[in-house]
């Protein structure tokens, strides 16, 4: 997993490389500066980006981000790059580390040019650009705390409107470094859309996270001499998943293994019209390698077709009407390693009773998803009670579903996800997995002092395509299979989205620009990605099998 820090998070990695390790922070500037300027190279090299060619604007503003910026127009200058340095203030408004960097780019004799007060002048070039041509974004940084305004506003405009490709330095200006959307934005939001963006050191949560990672392109990551160990002492729960989240399912099974010793799987899902979302589950189950899988469902959806659709499932069925359905299903719970309900299950009330009991009488690991979250509205308290009890329990809502938990809108949950899902996790006291773009897991807080807080992962892995209907069946059924395995419940949420995701990644491959991707096409991807993922587990990140690569560069 690779940090994902947040802005005070990344202040604090900042403070303590300068007063721990000694670095000053003019040369982690400098050594931020000279990482963009390597990337810029790698460009030249890799998308035909002529940057001898080119004309390039450097656009900075007074403080550190504006210092990597002079920084990078002073080694591009003295590389015999045609190259133009415009900061966005006051001459005054320059200082510390970044006025020591402003007066080298001036002593290089870099073409330095202050806006004070009027951007019109720069708007105007901004416009003249050509496509060959490049602007480099150092006009803002981690600091923004609120939606940006006036001037500044209007050069972002300019930048968004050029024809010229963007590079960002550490985040696109405008972006909130935490939540991706400044909490005070308006639609449409004042932020850079950058064509790349170097993030210095780490990649920070709002950047990777939805909807940052929108307004980013492709993201290289520079080294600027943090080291990675600083992040537990600076209490970086955050992490983005990468393909050694996978590399458990690398190691050989036991040579004396057989299906009673592989996990077994008791899959309470489908209904009467929903036995698709029942098979998905139990198929996803299957291939991603359960010993055994048993599908409860009701006796009205049984399907004559079942046996041949989905030979290698066993399944049980219970009379829906029935006044005690846990009574009934009682003796199915014995001898099974973990439980997976909700896909397609029916929204009655002997359901409900059914889920409270099994929360509150189950002691194996649960994971619930669809319908059964909506019947837990109101009975979250049994939620408390079994976290209580010792006993593991995995949600798995889209925003819809963690917004009637929570008691509000789909669109306040994803207006801030990262909060939404800490909370829903502090509330349920569960592993909680928002689907969505960049699918966030979260485990519940488990440390009253928070000295150690909460691991939040975001899965880069998965694509547009995959919006209809039957993945998160499937997904249930990956995550159920790896409980039965013996995973931990974080561990297993993170394990499954990212190979879910990357699946999917694999499928919109195949398919046309613009195609959706269906459930049963993620299904027969599941092997191949999993395979992408294990020749790369051992690597050090990123590898090039996303759309928008993470690649390291080194200073």
């Amino acid at each position: 997993m690779i940090p994902l820090p947040t802005a005070a998070e990344m202040r604090k990695l900042d403070e303590d490389t300068i007063t721990q390790l000694g670095i000053p922070g003019g040369v982690l500037m400098e050594n931020a500066g000279r990482g963009v300027v390597a990337v810029l190279h790698e460009l030249h090299r890799t998308r035909r980006i002529d940057l001898f060619a080119s004309q390039v604007v450097v656009v900075a503003g007074p403080g550190n981000n504006g210092g990597d910026g002079m920084v990078i127009a002073r080694y591009l200058h003295q590389q015999g790059v045609t190259c133009e340095l415009w900061i966005v203030a006051d001459p005054s408004r320059v200082r510390g580390d970044s006025l020591l960097h402003l007066a080298a780019a001036q002593a290089a004799f870099v073409q330095v040019t202050f806006c004070n007060g009027s951007t019109t002048t720069l708007c105007t070039r901004l416009a003249s650009l050509r496509r060959d041509d490049l602007i480099v974004d150092a006009l803002l940084g981690t600091g923004l705390q609120r939606s940006v305004q006036g001037h500044l506003a209007s050069v972002i405009h300019s930048i968004n409107d050029r024809r010229a490709r963007t590079i960002s330095v550490d985040l696109p200006s405008g972006l909130d470094a935490d939540r991706g959307l400044p909490e005070d934005a308006e639609e449409p939001a004042v932020i850079v859309r950058a064509d790349y963006t170097v993030t210095l050191g780490f990649p920070k949560l709002g950047l990777a996270s939805a909807p940052g990672f929108v307004f980013a392109g492709e993201v290289f990551v520079a080294d600027i001499g943090i080291p990675a160990s600083l992040c537990a002492s600076s209490r970086v729960s955050a992490q983005l998943l990468d393909a050694r989240v996978l590399e458990r399912l690398t190691a050989p099974r036991s040579p004396l293994g057989h299906k009673g010793r592989h996990g077994h799987l008791l899959l309470l899902a489908g209904s009467s019209g929903k036995l698709g979302a029942a098979l998905l589950a139990t198929q996803a189950a299957l291939a991603v390698g359960v010993g055994l899988c048993t599908l409860a469902l009701p006796e009205t959806a049984l399907d004559g077709s079942l046996g041949s659709r989905c030979p290698e499932a066993m399944t049980v069925t219970y009379p829906l009407s029935a006044s005690s359905l846990a009574d009934i299903l009682e003796p199915s719970v014995v001898g099974k390693s973990a439980l997976a309900i909700g896909p397609g299950l029916a929204p009655t009330e002997s359901i409900r009773s059914l889920i409270v009991s099994l929360l509150l009488r189950c002691q194996q690991p649960l994971v619930l998803d669809a319908e059964a979250l909506n019947l837990l509205i109101g009975c979250e308290e049994s939620l408390v009670e079994r976290a209580r009890a010792g006993h593991t329990t995995l949600l798995t809502p889209h925003p819809g579903e963690a917004g009637r938990l929570l008691g509000v809108s789909a669109a306040v949950i994803q207006a801030d996800r990262v909060a939404a899902v800490r909370r829903l996790a502090e509330r349920t006291c569960a592993v909680v997995l928002l689907k969505g773009a960049r699918t966030l897991i979260v485990e519940p807080p488990t440390d009253v002092t928070l000295v150690k807080p909460p691991r939040l992962a975001v899965v880069p892995t998965g694509n547009v395509a995959m919006g209809s209907g039957g993945m998160g069946d499937v997904l249930t059924g990956m995550i159920g299979a790896l409980l039965t395995s013996g995973w931990p419940a974080f561990e297993a949420a993170c394990a499954a989205a990212y190979w879910h995701g990357l699946a999917g990644d694999l499928a919109a491959r195949r398919r046309a620009p613009g195609s959706i991707v269906l459930a049963t096409e993620v299904l027969e991807q599941l092997d191949e990605a999993r395979k992408r993922a294990g020749s790369h587990a051992s690597e050090q990140p990123p590898w090039p099998i996303l759309p928008l690569a993470w690649t390291q560069v080194g200073s």
